[in-house]
């Protein structure tokens, strides 16, 4: 506020001092001149005040204009120059009324075609619906819209951020957007949850791997140790053929756990090479 007022109190007090002071003393210094001399240098006196006024007064204004323009030109760039698509569309209309170079590249549009159209048609079919319920429910103030699909005049499908904040453009309500591309982003989140839940599987796998170890295969190999000694000390031919009967039996057990477990870590390896 002091910094607007600053000019107008300047030229008050100049004004005061020059109205107040001049005047004595051309009085003063020309009071051996006719009065009609002493006239004349007042009327030079009260030109040459308004021409010093005109001249600063015209300097400033040059200089607020300057101002002025460089600031307009900074936020042109600013828009312009921004990587991220920007576009500025009417409330009311729904119609884009001033787009940067980014969203022109980004959908593949030319200037003159994107600024006849309303911003649905970036949208794919069945959005509309939404677009509306958003436009009601922004009011005011910077607002976040999440996650959507945008469409480019090639009918290629992409996912977007949007951040939209309300401005006043040209004397329309508008709402100034800016969409930031994240299908790589969603890509690789995807991926990533791909691979947690590979290794969660993996981990999985060998616990029940580990298990098999210490309790599937222990079981029949611990069998066939002890049928061992009783092989030895059989009493008659048809003892040991029942022994060893038994001991065949434990160890088909047995391949079959080594099988099952094999053919496990076999699957984790695929798993891996797949990933």
């Amino acid at each position: 506020m002091f910094t607007s007022l600053r000019i107008p109190v300047t030229f008050l007090v100049t004004g005061v001092c020059w109205a107040l002071f001049s005047n004595p003393l051309i009085t003063f210094f020309a009071r051996h001149l006719a009065p009609s001399e002493q006239d004349s240098f007042r009327a030079l006196n009260d030109l040459a005040f308004v021409l010093i006024i005109t001249v600063v007064l015209y300097v400033k204004i040059k200089k607020q204009q300057y101002l002025l323009t460089r600031s307009e030109e900074e936020y042109r760039q600013l828009f312009e120059s921004n990587p991220n698509p920007l576009w500025i569309y009417n409330i009311g209309t729904l119609r884009f009324v001033k787009v940067n170079n980014a969203a022109l590249e980004k959908y593949a549009y030319k200037e003159k075609k994107l600024l006849k159209m309303t911003i649905d048609r970036i949208h794919p079919a069945g959005a509309h619906e939404k677009i509306n319920d958003y436009i009601f429910e922004h009011k005011s103030g910077l607002r976040l819209s999440g996650l959507c699909k945008h469409l480019k005049s090639t009918g290629e499908t992409f996912d977007v951020s949007i951040i939209s904040y309300p401005v006043l453009f040209k004397n329309q309500r508008c709402n100034l957007v800016m969409a930031t591309d994240v299908t790589e982003l969603l890509e690789k989140e995807r991926k990533l949850q791909d691979a947690n839940q590979k290794i969660k599987n993996s981990n999985r796998a060998l616990l029940e791997i580990a298990w098999s170890h210490s309790h599937e295969l222990r079981k029949p190999l611990c069998s066939i140790l002890g049928l061992l000694p009783l092989l030895k000390d059989a009493a008659d031919e048809q003892e040991r053929n029942e022994f060893i009967q038994l001991i065949e039996v434990c160890s088909a057990e047995l391949d079959q756990v080594l099988r099952e477990n094999s053919e496990k870590v076999t699957e984790m390896d695929m798993q891996e090479v797949g990933g």
